[in-house]
């Protein structure tokens, strides 16, 4: 009796310990586009009455803003540059 408790105990372990390694594997969700390095900022931005979207190029740190036509969107417009790298890489300690 004992030892088919302990077998049930030991496949249950088991079950768990692979659904937990199965649970935080990393895994990208990102889709392969040829603009993978642009990210919406905003999709409902206001700039000087238009609305449109607000875009970051992650490889420059520019920020674009592209208005919205109908069904279309105007070409992009450079707002600002973001300087990435004055950012220090470890957070200030407390």
């Amino acid at each position: 009796m004992m030892k088919s408790d302990w077998t049930v105990k030991g496949l249950l372990l088991a079950i768990v310990l692979l659904l937990g390694t199965l649970t935080f594997r990393q895994q990208p969700v990102f889709a392969q586009t040829r603009f993978d390095y642009i990210r919406v900022v905003s999709a409902v931005f206001l700039y000087k009455g238009d609305q449109g979207l607000l875009l970051l190029d992650e490889r420059t740190g520019n920020v674009w803003f592209m208005a919205r036509a109908g069904d279309a969107y105007k070409d992009p417009v450079f707002l600002i540059r973001i300087p990435f790298e004055k950012i220090p890489l470890e957070p200030p300690a407390r």
